[in-house]
């Protein structure tokens, strides 16, 4: 199987390579964060209260998804926003190197995740672009990204036992940089954004509002049930006794199999549209986050509901791909309110984390797993609305 399916060999190739290595440097700054940024504030000496308000400070940038996206609609387009949103980042990052109270730790990641919030939108607008023009497979682009979210987490945990966590945030910035200069080969878009501006606003489609809305709290409920696990996973399980190398090949497990969704999930994703994959990946998030609650020590059976991730996560992420993809008029906006409303759902699912951790340690598990079935039920409820309404998008473009 080809890993990118293109019909014009130059022109698309060159566009899926590029926006390929950019998933990669992207998403490897998460896969460093979100393991070992829990430990920085550890290290800085922050409380458990203390930490669940500056983890949620990155979800709560996630608001500025929309109007930051929106630009990419403009003339500008969505390439040269992407780019600049990453530089500005990297300084961000660069900051938290010499943050040591709470105010300027706080301050420093809302600079960083305000800028950060827009990009992954920003590049799914240009990758969705390709599947349309090129033929792309979204999937087996996207793959690359969770690939290096794996390897970036695996090899930070060798490099921080010889080196000390404060050198979490300088990661982040080198990381950051080198996605800019990997950017730079995405096609030039700047005639995208002159069509866009100049095209009339009747033409393309785009959902119903009270479709849009509860559709998007769906999701934002059943992705920002993950908000424990990614605040406060790690800690949990060094509490249990696990190694720093066993946390590490845990995070991995949970990657390896959101990759393998990504790169062979189109065509299921295709056959049952993405509100059956939607419910399908609540389902799973349900029953994982109710056994998490029951604190398991066995390292097998963690390791077993990590590999979910691929379900709970990448399934309700490629089938929300996938729903977005069918309205054409203003994509990066419609890509950033999405992202935002996510965003929005992780902020409030941090701060949660960190009372609940606080009070009930992997118990808390037990509160993502109601926030998961209500996400279940307004997904449930915005698939009764399209068929209610008849809504009929222009085109359903694939986003496996």
């Amino acid at each position: 199987m080809s890993l990118i399916s293109f019909k014009d060999w130059s022109v698309s190739r060159k566009s899926a390579i590029a926006a390929s290595v950019t998933y990669a440097l992207l998403l490897s700054g998460p896969g460093v964060y979100t393991p070992f940024f829990p430990l920085w504030l550890v290290e800085r000496g922050f409380n458990a209260s203390d930490m669940g308000l500056l983890l949620a400070i990155p979800m709560l940038m996630r608001v500025t998804s929309a109007p930051f996206a929106w630009i990419g609609d403009g003339r500008l387009g969505p390439r040269r926003t992407f780019l600049f949103m990453v530089c500005c980042a990297a300084f961000g990052y660069a900051g938290l190197t010499f943050a040591e109270s709470f105010a300027a730790v706080a301050v420093n990641l809302a600079i960083a995740f305000a800028f950060v919030a827009a990009t992954t939108p920003l590049l799914d607008t240009i990758v969705l672009g390709g599947v349309s023009l090129h033929g792309h497979k979204y999937g087996q682009i996207r793959q690359w990204g969770s690939l290096a979210w794996l390897v970036s987490g695996l090899t930070a945990g060798l490099v921080l036992k010889h080196l000390p966590i404060t050198t979490v945030p300088p990661i982040l910035a080198i990381l950051a940089a080198l996605t800019v200069f990997a950017g730079l080969s995405l096609p030039d878009d700047r005639s995208r954004g002159r069509r866009l501006i100049m095209r009339p606003a009747s033409e393309g489609t785009s959902p119903p509002l009270q479709l849009l809305i509860v559709f998007v709290a769906g999701i934002a409920c059943l992705q920002g049930a993950h908000a424990f696990l990614y605040s406060f996973g790690t800690l949990i399980w060094q509490d249990q006794g696990f190694s720093s190398l066993q946390i590490g090949v845990l995070w991995a497990i949970g990657v390896v199999l959101e990759t393998s969704v990504f790169l062979f999930g189109g065509n299921i994703a295709g056959r049952l549209g993405p509100y059956r994959l939607i419910l399908f990946g609540g389902a799973v998030g349900i029953t994982r986050w109710v056994l998490l609650g029951l604190a398991p020590g066995n390292g097998f059976v963690v390791a077993g509901l990590q590999a979910l991730h691929g379900f709970s996560f990448a399934c309700v992420h490629l089938a929300t791909m996938g729903w977005v993809a069918r309205f054409t008029r203003n994509p990066s906006a419609r890509q950033g309110v999405v992202a935002s409303v996510i965003g929005i759902g992780l902020t409030l699912g941090t701060v949660l984390s960190g009372e609940l951790y606080g009070l009930f340690s992997a118990h808390g598990y037990f509160a993502m797993a109601l926030i998961a079935m209500i996400g279940t039920g307004l997904v449930v409820a915005a698939g009764a609305i399209e068929r209610r309404n008849g809504a009929q998008p222009q085109s359903a473009v694939s986003g496996g």
